[in-house]
């Protein structure tokens, strides 16, 4: 007999802390001088919902010189975001580099994906 999960409505997740926009990074290493861009998907921006960062996470990070900006979830992605990916947080225009992207199900049996996000060594220039 198999068994089927219910989800639960009412222990839905919450994606109200705000939204993000996705770009492609375009990196093009021809010549003396790599050129670091990124390309805007055409999505409607993506709505998420904030997650702690552990300071045993923040601490591994800063001994590898790396700043986490923030841990996000978003509904299960289907796109492929990944760390070739660079996010910018509700309508600004400060850039958030994707540096990890794991499919996780929440406990109320919710797919979704948890993006931790860093700062880029530089700015990448937007081209369209």
């Amino acid at each position: 007999m198999r068994r089927t999960r219910i989800l639960d409505a009412a222990r839905a997740p919450q994606y109200t802390d705000g939204y993000i926009e996705v770009y492609d990074i375009l990196d093009n290493a021809h010549g003396d001088f790599p050129e670091r861009s990124i390309r805007k998907r055409a999505l409607k921006p993506v709505w998420f919902r904030q997650l702690a960062v552990f300071d045993r996470t923040r601490i591994t990070f800063e001994q590898s010189d790396m700043e986490i900006t923030r841990k996000i979830a978003i509904p299960q992605w289907w796109d492929g975001i990944s760390s070739g990916c660079v996010v910018k947080i509700n309508g600004s225009d400060l850039q958030e580099k994707v540096y990890n992207a794991a499919l996780v199900t929440s406990k109320a049996g919710f797919r979704e994906t948890e993006l931790t996000l860093i700062n880029p060594e530089m700015p990448y220039e937007e081209v369209t």
